[in-house]
C-alpha cells in the first residue's frame, strides 16, 4: 500500500462495497432469462463516481477479490476518475453480486443479493491509513449499507465518522436502509451512533416513517429529525407525486427542489446521485444548488441504465440553462 505520507488532497473520502450487477435483458423476468447484462454498482461508488465526473477528486476504499472480477470493478471506477489506490485486494475472495430484474409497471422492479461472505464484507480500520485519507479530504460520504455488512463494517462506519469529525471534516451519511440486510432497530442504534458527527443525512422520507418510527410528514418531518439527531442538515426525498417534493433543511431554513418529468429506465442508483448533487452543491457553498441539483441528477439517474449515473458536462450546463428534456443537434 501507498505510504500515508503520499497521500494526495481529496475533495470526497467514501467506502462501500460494490457488487456486479447481473440483469435480464429486454425487461425480462429473472426466472424467464437465459442472458444476463453485466454492470457495477455500489452506493458509495456510485456518488463517488458523479462527482469524479463533475471534476471533484474522489477515493473510494474498499476490499476487492484479486482477480478478474475485482479487476472489473477497479476498472469501472477508475474510468470515472475514481481514484482507487487505497483498495486493497484479499486473494480466494469472492465479490458480491446483485441480480436486478427491472418492472415495468404494474411489476415490481426487485433486487437479490448474493453478497455473504465477499470481500467487502470483511472491511476493517487496518485495511486502509483512515487517519491520513481523512486529513487529506474535503468532505467524507458514508452509508448505512456498509455497517449492515458484517461486524467488522459496523464497528468501522462509527470510527470514520468520529475521527472525520475530530477532525473539523463534513461528513455525510444517507441511511439507504435495506430490508434484507438489517433490521430497523439495527439501523436506528446505527444512526444514533454516528449522529453526533454528521454534518448532513440523507433518508427517504418512507424510511424515517418506517424504520426510525416518525409520524411526520414533508417540512415536519425533516424538522423532527434535526430535533432528534442535532443534525445541522436534513435531506429528504419523497414520493413521486407529492407536493412539496424532495426538500434541505439547513439549520432551520427550508430549500425546495423543483419536479422533473422523468421517463423512468432504471430505479437503481437514483438516491446516490441525489447525495452527489447534494455534496456538489455544499462543496460550492450553495445551499439551493444542493437540493435543485440533487433532484436533477436523480432525474439523470432514473432516466439512465445501470448503477452508475453517466452524469455529463452538457447535462450540468442544460441544468444551469434552465434547458432539460429537449432535442439538442
Amino acid at each position: 500500500m501507498t505510504a500515508a505520507s503520499a497521500v494526495p488532497s481529496y475533495d470526497l473520502l467514501t467506502c462501500g462495497e460494490t457488487l456486479l450487477r447481473l440483469s435480464p435483458p429486454d425487461m425480462q423476468r429473472l426466472d424467464q432469462a437465459r442472458l444476463f447484462e453485466v454492470g457495477i454498482g455500489g452506493s458509495e461508488l456510485n456518488v463517488g463516481c458523479v462527482l469524479a465526473r463533475l471534476g471533484r477528486r474522489v477515493a473510494w476504499v474498499s476490499r476487492l477479490p484479486l482477480g478478474p472480477l475485482g479487476r472489473l470493478v477497479d476498472g469501472e471506477a477508475r474510468r470515472h476518475g475514481v481514484d482507487t489506490r487505497w483498495v486493497r485486494w484479499v486473494e480466494e475472495a469472492r465479490l458480491g453480486l446483485m441480480f436486478f430484474e427491472p418492472g415495468p409497471a404494474p411489476r415490481n422492479a426487485r433486487v437479490i443479493y448474493d453478497r455473504k461472505h465477499s470481500a467487502a464484507s470483511g472491511l476493517a480500520f487496518e485495511d486502509a491509513p483512515w487517519e491520513a485519507l481523512i486529513a487529506a479530504s474535503s468532505r467524507v460520504h458514508l452509508s448505512g449499507i456498509t455497517p449492515a455488512l458484517g461486524p467488522s463494517c459496523r464497528a468501522l462506519i462509527p470510527q470514520i465518522a468520529a475521527l472525520a469529525s475530530a477532525a473539523a471534516k463534513p461528513v455525510s451519511y444517507d441511511l439507504n436502509y435495506r430490508a434484507t440486510l438489517t433490521t430497523s432497530p439495527e439501523a436506528r442504534a446505527m444512526l444514533e451512533a454516528v449522529a453526533p458527527h454528521l454534518e448532513l443525512f440523507v433518508v427517504a422520507e418512507r424510511d424515517a416513517r418506517a424504520v426510525l418510527d416518525f409520524t411526520e410528514e414533508a417540512e415536519r418531518l425533516a424538522e423532527a429529525i434535526a430535533a432528534r439527531y442535532g443534525v445541522p442538515l436534513v435531506a429528504l426525498t419523497r414520493p413521486p407525486g407529492e407536493e412539496p417534493g424532495d426538500l434541505l433543511l439547513a439549520r432551520g431554513v427550508l430549500h425546495y427542489a423543483p419536479r422533473y418529468a422523468v421517463e423512468i429506465v432504471d430505479r437503481i442508483g437514483a438516491g446516490d446521485s441525489f447525495v452527489a448533487g447534494l455534496i456538489q452543491g455544499l462543496i460550492e457553498g450553495d445551499l439551493d444548488l444542493a437540493i435543485r441539483l440533487a433532484a436533477y441528477a436523480a432525474a439523470i439517474a432514473l432516466a439512465t441504465p445501470g448503477d452508475i449515473n453517466y452524469f455529463a458536462a452538457e447535462d450540468l450546463a442544460a441544468f444551469h440553462a434552465g434547458a432539460v428534456g429537449r432535442l439538442v443537434r
